[in-house]
């Protein structure tokens, strides 16, 4: 393996202090590759694209830098291949947009509420195509994994049930089932997740058997991560607002799932038949903060667990702690004030 080489600007051992570190150098590669990467896109393209990166936590390029680190990687492998995982996310990210509806991301408005529809859908589809070019540029394994990532989020979104009265009709016909909450969970969140650690691993030169390992850890980590995300919508949802059956509505599969005792009431929300809306939405948080926060923890269990042979050192550490600590970004309003002084 490649000798490995330290972030700049990194001098602790924390994993929120490692990533403040490389979320300013992907920052700084992004605006510098970007171009490089589009070199066929006119610049209003590019700077379309550009807009479309700004901002993001980066969270899914770190496990990429950190995971090759931790396996004895140089950091500037990794950076061209956290770039990539960075667009994937990004285009992700403007379909979602457009499917749910969705105005606004990240405060800005949202690609296709500026570009159109047709230009958003097509600007994304060019950065997947893309990121499967300069992957495929660099190996065949990187390529690979690239194209099952977005292959397999692709397949998440297009089994997700959307409309609640679609949702609402297979609930009371019997023909949901509540365990797809998981599955959608896994195509969409946790493939991609599992993608940036294996380029990671793949970036320091590790064996298929731990890049299969890195995979593994990614993709829980990713699945905590949505249910976390999930339960902070959930926590946020103000009781007494008048578009709770709405918002409930949207989030109806995760009441499906961890409040199983709960269908018939769920399904006369979708179906708005739900008149005693909110002492049954008190009851149903409290149980499914409780429910929620353990399926979090198992799955940050069987993360460690499948980096438990890994070498010993600084960045390895840094790993272990990465889950939980990912995990909680989902918990603060202001994520640097509980971070520290990074430089």
């Amino acid at each position: 393996m490649a000798q490995a080489s330290t972030p700049k600007g990194f001098s602790s051992k924390e994993f929120l202090n490692y990533w403040s570190a490389i979320r300013a150098q992907l920052d700084e590669a992004v605006v510098c590759r970007v171009p490089k990467f589009f070199s066929n896109l006119p610049a209003e393209q590019i700077e379309a694209v550009h807009q479309t990166l700004a901002d993001g936590k980066r969270i899914r390029g770190c496990l990429v830098c950190i995971m090759s680190n931790a396996l004895g990687g140089r950091i500037e492998d990794a950076i061209p291949r956290a770039v990539a995982i960075e667009c994937v996310h990004a285009a992700s990210l403007i379909h979602d947009d457009y499917v749910d509806n969705d105005t606004v991301r990240r405060n800005r408005p949202a690609t296709w509420a500026v570009e159109g529809p047709r230009k958003a859908v097509l600007l994304g589809d060019i950065i997947f195509a893309t990121a499967i070019q300069r992957m495929v540029e660099m190996s065949r394994d990187d390529g690979l994994v690239i194209t099952q990532a977005i292959a397999t989020m692709a397949n998440g979104a297009y089994q997700e049930l959307l409309d609640p009265l679609d949702l609402s009709r297979a609930v009371t016909e019997g023909s949901y089932r509540r365990e797809r909450y998981n599955l959608i969970g896994y195509l969409k969140t946790g493939a991609l997740f599992g993608a940036a650690s294996q380029l990671g691993a793949i970036s320091a030169g590790a064996s298929s058997e731990m890049a299969t390992l890195a995979f593994t850890f990614g993709a829980r980590v990713g699945e905590a991560y949505q249910i976390a995300d999930d339960l902070h919508e959930i926590v946020a949802l103000d009781a007494h607002a008048t578009d709770l059956p709405a918002k409930i509505s949207l989030l109806a599969p995760v009441f499906l799932y961890f409040a199983e005792e709960m269908t018939l009431q769920v399904a006369r929300l979708l179906g708005g038949r739900e008149h005693n809306l909110q002492q049954w939405f008190h009851q149903a948080r409290s149980i499914l903060k409780t429910r929620m926060g353990y399926e979090i923890k198992v799955r940050l269990d069987l993360a460690a667990k499948a980096i438990r042979g890994f070498p010993t050192n600084r960045y390895t550490r840094i790993l272990h702690a990465a889950p939980s600590e990912i995990v909680g970004m989902m918990q603060t309003t202001d994520l640097l004030s509980d971070v520290g002084n990074y430089k």
